[in-house]
């Protein structure tokens, strides 16, 4: 069965309530990602390189937005 998920950015002005681990000029965007019934999964954190991270963990980092949120959905399983 595919999952279907929501992906929207988070303003700029609220980086700072939500960054962990990154300092917010290595940042090019921060996501949050929801599920089908709106509720929130967790976030990527894309950085300026082009690398993305989960949930703030700047110790694990994925190549690519589908990667980082294939990890974040199989998480909930």
């Amino acid at each position: 069965m595919e999952e279907t998920i929501r992906i929207r950015a988070i303003d700029q002005t609220d980086w700072k309530t939500t960054l962990e681990g990154f300092q917010p000029n290595k940042i090019d965007q921060l996501l949050e990602v929801s599920g089908v019934d709106g509720q929130v999964i967790g976030t990527i954190c894309a950085s300026v390189d082009g690398r993305y991270y989960i949930n703030g963990k700047p110790e694990v980092n994925y190549a690519s937005l589908q990667e980082a949120a294939g990890v974040l959905i199989q998480s909930l399983n």
